[in-house]
């Protein structure tokens, strides 16, 4: 995809009109449509293997969207999802106290300060089902594919074939005036739902081997074959919180959150990953926070890739915790950023050297509940 020098074409472009025009002028990026006509629509595919559960790998296969296309990310609610706040007093405007419901404002201008939008009446971008993954999502899924399979590299034995499931995985996505973490604990959130290709349910139990490499091989519907490899990582080790203790299967640290976490990686990956969920109920889990983060040392003890974290301002109460360690080239892809210009960072290429956006790595987690106490219990 030649999207680099498009960016760069409309960039010189803008530079050009706001030093002609020497006054503020909004433009919209469908103006300048004629830089994409020559664009064909590509395949962007992600695949995570699951070292520690195999049956929640994903292979996510998506089409790619212009950035000049409205049509999905048009700041309009346009399945009419959208609620505004509740009147509860019908005065015909929004008071404090009274429900905003999905009305909470669309851009965040600081703390003590409103969001903009927030309690006008009007689903502004930005705001709960406003352009949200409920429109967007099913519009780029692609589950046409004719086969997706994983095979050992090296013989070529079959391992595991790939399903097409609608939900196939979900995330959760905060809105409100975001903040610090015990502001952004009472933020309103919504969890969405995303197809992709899974594990077919014989194949759930299958346990990979992080001696060997494994081939993802997609099979599209026009015939063409599309492979790539990767490595297969292990799970963190040497977790260590200072004073907490184990009451039965969860980790309790009675110091207003100020405790600290570290842990290794196995020494193959630089790259690790935390999700802390809020923990309501079994039934009832929020995702709060979560990081991708590099090792930019290594443990004085263990020669490993050293990481540390610490939960300072986080509200008091039950947390799910789950530690994972990413190969080195889902971590780059993921810690990248994924910028365009980098096409050799961002970019999977298949067996023959052509361009197909993504990548393709590996996983290995483990979970644990923690409870944040007062010093006082």
């Amino acid at each position: 995809m030649k999207m680099t020098k498009y960016i760069y074409a409309i960039t010189l472009t803008i530079i050009n009109l706001m030093i002609l025009s020497a006054c503020t002028e909004e433009l919209s990026i469908a103006d300048f449509a004629d830089d994409f006509e020559n664009y064909e629509v590509e395949l962007r595919i992600e695949g995570l293997l699951d070292n520690q559960d195999f049956s929640k790998s994903i292979i996510r296969i998506d089409r790619t969207v212009l950035v000049t296309d409205t049509s999905l990310f048009n700041g309009i609610d346009d399945n009419g999802d959208w609620e505004s706040y509740t009147d509860e007093n019908g005065n015909g405007q929004w008071d404090e106290g009274e429900p905003l419901n999905d009305d909470v404002g669309g851009e965040y201008q600081g703390p003590n300060l409103p969001p903009i939008g927030q309690g006008n009446g009007v689903p502004d971008p930005g705001e709960p089902h406003v352009d949200d993954y409920i429109e967007v999502l099913p519009q780029v899924h692609d589950s046409s594919m004719v086969a997706v399979v994983l095979r050992d590299s090296m013989t070529s034995t079959l391992v595991a074939e790939f399903v097409w499931k609608t939900q196939a995985e979900s995330f959760d996505v905060s809105y409100g005036p975001g903040g610090p973490p015990d502001v952004a604990a009472q933020n309103p959130y919504i969890t969405y739902t995303y197809g992709g290709y899974v594990p077919d349910a014989q194949y759930a139990d299958v346990q990979l081997d992080s001696s060997r490499t494994y081939t993802v091989e997609i099979t599209t519907a026009s015939g063409q074959i599309i492979s790539a490899s990767t490595d297969i990582i292990t799970t963190p080790k040497n977790l260590n919180w200072d004073n907490t203790f184990w009451v039965n299967d969860t980790l309790v640290t009675p110091a207003n959150n100020y405790a600290y976490l570290t842990w290794n990686n196995p020494e193959e990956s630089f790259f690790g990953a935390l999700q802390l969920d809020l923990y309501f109920r079994p039934d009832s889990i929020k995702e709060f926070y979560s990081y991708t983060r590099a090792a930019f040392q290594l443990d004085l003890e263990t020669d490993l890739p050293l990481f540390q974290e610490s939960f300072i301002g986080f509200p008091l109460g039950m947390y799910r915790i789950t530690v994972s360690s990413l190969n080195n080239s889902y971590g780059n892809y993921v810690y990248s950023g994924l910028p365009l210009s980098d096409r050799k960072l961002s970019n999977w290429r298949d067996q023959d050297g052509n361009v197909v956006l993504g990548a393709l790595g590996s996983r290995s987690s483990f979970t644990l509940y923690l409870r944040l106490a007062s010093v006082t219990g």
